[in-house]
């Protein structure tokens, strides 16, 4: 997750053939005609945090084209601190990005993430019982939404990081509260993949916690795609807690620019290439884009993918070339211009 308001986490989701989501309905596949292929075509949407997104007219030119799935994370327990001054923030801008969504006829995937109740929010322990009360207040609030990940990179920040226990039994608790909703879905969490590996043993003692199959996983997985790799995201998907469960790409894409410390730290393809200028940052921005296309049509699990995002924060005056803030995986530059990767999703993937 990469929020409009700076928060505590670190650098911070084939040619469709599905017909799209409509309003708050569930996805409708395509009938196999002719040349049908060989699985069930992947939904596509946006992952972006800002409320705005959805009246820019680049985006409703990708709706109408067929992305009608956001996702959004929140604070899990955002709604109970609504009436308080100092917190209320984290309420707002969820009602607003919810309610601009629903206007938009897009359908939201909505992601927890830790408490709105402090600045240590990310070392603060999460209880069953209270996330439960929470969800259920989100629930009760927006009865319309349908698809739920508990937690934004649990793997990676939050409470979660060494307990994966904790998620699974979490996991198991909120499945039993969603079993009368048969048009539901729950992801365990959206994985922050670093190592196949790593990521794959992580997601085994979630299951294992859990008692139960886990039948949707959440997955981030910008290396692999900004590197144009499959190595990662490949064992992850083979591994025994996942090989039998549906993916979603939560939040991935072609990333513009990244805060220096992070190019340098954790560089990707283009800054291994030093790729510097506005048109060498765009053209590794595009080819990852059509990477990320490329492992959608290439594994049968991965059921939706979420682009992140539609633009950074806006900035008239910024210059081609130039970082705009701490991220900007946007498809479209600061000034609000198409860039390469915009045409590629409106064109070529949706």
């Amino acid at each position: 997750m990469r929020p409009t308001r700076r928060s505590p986490v670190s650098r911070s989701p084939a040619r469709r053939t599905g017909a799209a989501l409509l309003g708050a309905g569930v996805a409708v596949l395509a009938s196999a005609a002719v040349a049908a292929p060989a699985h069930a075509a992947v939904t596509w949407g946006i992952a972006d945090q800002k409320p705005e997104t959805f009246a820019n007219p680049a985006f409703l030119q990708l709706r109408d084209a067929g992305m009608t799935s956001a996702r959004y994370v929140i604070r899990f327990d955002a709604l109970k601190y609504r009436n308080d001054a100092a917190r209320s923030f984290y309420a707002q801008q969820a009602d607003a990005w919810l309610q601009a969504a629903r206007a938009a006829n897009v359908r939201p995937l909505v992601t927890f993430w830790v408490t709105a109740s402090n600045s240590s929010s990310l070392k603060k322990a999460i209880p069953a019982a209270t996330f439960r009360t929470e969800f259920k207040r989100f629930r009760a609030a927006y009865p319309w939404v349908k698809d739920f990940s508990l937690f934004n990179e649990p793997n990676l920040t939050g409470p979660f990081r060494g307990k994966p226990e904790a998620l699974g039994r979490l996991y198991r608790t909120i499945s039993k509260d969603l079993k009368s909703c048969s048009d539901c879905r729950l992801l365990a969490g959206d994985i922050h993949l670093t190592s196949g590996t790593t990521d794959a043993a992580y997601a085994l003692k979630v299951r294992r916690a859990a008692g139960m199959p886990i039948r949707i996983w959440g997955l981030n997985n910008y290396h692999d795609v900004n590197d144009r790799t499959a190595t990662d995201t490949s064992r992850f998907l083979r591994s025994s807690a996942v090989k039998s469960s549906k993916v979603w790409i939560t939040e991935s894409g072609g990333v513009y620019s990244r805060k220096a410390s992070s190019e340098k730290k954790s560089p990707f393809l283009a800054q291994r290439k030093k790729a510097t200028s506005d048109s060498a940052r765009e053209r590794y921005q595009y080819d990852a884009t059509r990477y990320l296309k490329t492992l959608t049509g290439r594994y049968k699990q991965l059921q939706r993918a979420y682009i992140y995002q539609l633009q950074s924060e806006a900035n008239p005056s910024w210059v081609p070339g130039t970082r705009n803030g701490s991220w900007d995986s946007g498809l479209l530059d600061p000034r609000g211009q198409q860039r390469r990767s915009f045409g590629y999703v409106l064109n070529s993937i949706l």
